[in-house]
């Protein structure tokens, strides 16, 4: 187990996101556990590597200590996004936030027309 100097000296810890909370929730959860189950200061460094939409899950990429001065290299690394597509629906805002409001053929899509869309 980790001591609280190593969160203080630096490490890089990755947390997958729950659907629903922001990337600022899910550093202030982490942030407030770190401090009252290891007794560290209410003043130490910690910070994200981007930002997760609320919608989506997946890899935050969270630094503490003196590793928050390495953030803007983590997030000049390549990366790569998945997801879900719904073809032939809609939604008032294009996203999750919203129901299906309208659905539309699909019958003339294929994989290959997907892959040179894509």
């Amino acid at each position: 187990m980790l001591t609280p100097e190593d969160y203080l000296n630096g490490q890089v810890l990755l947390i997958d996101k729950p659907l629903q909370w922001s990337s600022f929730q899910a550093v202030n959860k982490l942030k407030y556990t770190l401090i009252n189950k290891l007794g560290l200061p209410k003043k130490f460094k910690i910070g994200h590597a981007g930002t997760l939409d609320p919608l989506a899950t997946g890899l935050l990429i969270v630094c503490t200590g003196k590793f928050t001065k390495s953030i803007s290299e983590i997030q000049g690394q390549a990366k790569e996004y998945t997801g879900t597509f719904y073809i032939g629906a809609t939604t008032p805002s294009y996203d999750l936030e919203t129901e299906i409001d309208a659905t539309f053929p699909t019958a003339h899509i294929t994989e290959a027309l997907i892959h040179e869309t894509v």
